[in-house]
């Protein structure tokens, strides 16, 4: 298996981000620890946005392509986000993850797994 590059675009202000991309953050890093347990060559890449790249917050992708894409998932939807709203000063919207039905603020560990499962798996 080849490495696996796992990165997370996240909005920070003053070293604070919002509590979605916090959380996602978190099942990223939680997965790619027990990942590398098992011997798993991975790499995580955090980028931080400024509040002009808001609207990708909350993106994940592995090995360049987006976590939805591989999942073929529906297109991204931006919901209302109350977190990065207080951190800007206004109301905003960022990314929700869509998986199996079902939208989710926050990447849910089971759909960062399958991804990182199906992005490795010869075709």
């Amino acid at each position: 298996m080849e490495k696996i590059r796992i990165e997370i675009f996240r909005y920070e202000k003053e070293g604070s981000t919002c509590c979605r991309c916090g959380d996602s953050t978190e099942v990223v890093r939680k997965v790619i620890n027990e990942l590398k347990l098992n011997g798993i060559d991975i790499e995580l890449n955090e980028i931080i946005l400024g509040e002009d790249k808001i609207s990708i917050s909350n993106t994940i992708r592995i090995n360049g392509k987006d976590i939805m894409d591989i999942l073929g998932e529906k297109a991204k939807i931006l919901t209302p986000c109350p977190s990065c709203s207080d951190l800007i000063g206004r109301k905003t919207n960022c990314n929700s993850f869509i998986y199996k039905g079902k939208i989710y603020d926050s990447l849910p560990e089971a759909m960062l797994k399958e991804a990182i499962h199906r992005s490795n798996v010869p075709e």
